[in-house]
């Protein structure tokens, strides 16, 4: 039953926020016990695929997969071994840049372009750490989505996800950012961006490459190397969905620092 609920979910038969349909009518459906009906919900409630709501308006709600939810289940299988931050920032830099040679080559980059500037100019406006990192975060993220490939999207939205939830770990231990650093990491946008507007590639991939280099090391050089953390539940908030992704879900509506609209996963 779970395996035939969970078919329906990814290939959108049941749509992403959709009720999935009362228990007496899935139980005449299945022909299955009360227990069993309830035990395969459980399971895809672990997978991250079905919110239970409980209470007078309970019943199951669909949660199609997203970066987020993948960056979880990820996040779960690195912990297990032991992966350092050195190790999941050597992946990072292998991925990112080859999304940023896509979006280069796409023939219609101009509102790339145009996105993406609008992303640098929040980011330098705003004003905490912790505002600055997450639209940072936000430019890498709706970079990878923009690449043109689903694939590389989602690999390397995922890995960037699993990577913001490391930052945010070290914000939330007193991390103080460095205003040089801040500086840097603009300036390497700025260089990211005009690549890809000219369509060079190879320098685009190149640029991303020595900005996520020096970016990394900054963070592994104050807080070294350790084995990384783990997100705290499939939808965790500081695991960044990357907006408007295939089954990114509903969002709760905000803005960043620089009053641009973004969406962010469930809490």
């Amino acid at each position: 039953m779970a395996a035939q609920l969970r078919w329906r979910i990814v290939t959108r038969e049941l749509r992403d926020g959709a009720e999935l349909p009362r228990e007496s009518d899935m139980l005449a459906e299945f022909g299955v016990s009360r227990p069993s009906l309830r035990e395969a919900l459980r399971i895809l409630e672990t997978e991250g695929l079905v919110r239970i709501r409980r209470g007078k308006i309970g019943g199951g709600v669909v949660r199609r997969p997203t970066v987020t939810s993948a960056a979880y289940h990820l996040s779960l299988t690195l912990r297990t071994h032991e992966v350092t931050h050195t190790d999941l920032a050597t992946a990072r830099l292998a991925i990112e840049p080859v999304c940023v040679a896509l979006a280069a080559d796409l023939p219609d980059r101009e509102e790339i372009v145009a996105e993406l500037t609008r992303l640098v100019d929040d980011a330098e406006a705003c004003e905490s750490p912790a505002e600055f990192n997450a639209a940072a975060h936000a430019f890498h993220l709706r970079l990878t989505e923009l690449c043109g490939n689903t694939t590389m999207m989602l690999i390397a939205g995922t890995l960037e996800a699993v990577w913001s939830a490391q930052e945010d770990h070290a914000l939330q231990a007193d991390y103080r950012s460095d205003p040089r650093a801040r500086r840097m990491s603009i300036a390497s946008h700025r260089r990211i961006v005009a690549a890809i507007e000219a369509g060079k590639g190879d320098q685009a991939s190149r640029e991303m490459r020595k900005h996520l280099s020096d970016m990394q090391q900054v963070m592994t050089g104050a807080y070294g190397s350790s084995v990384i953390k783990l997100a705290t539940t499939p939808a965790g908030s500081h695991l960044r969905a990357v907006p408007g992704s295939p089954g990114a879900g509903p969002t709760a509506p905000g803005t960043n620092c620089g009053g641009t609209p973004t969406k962010r996963s469930e809490p």
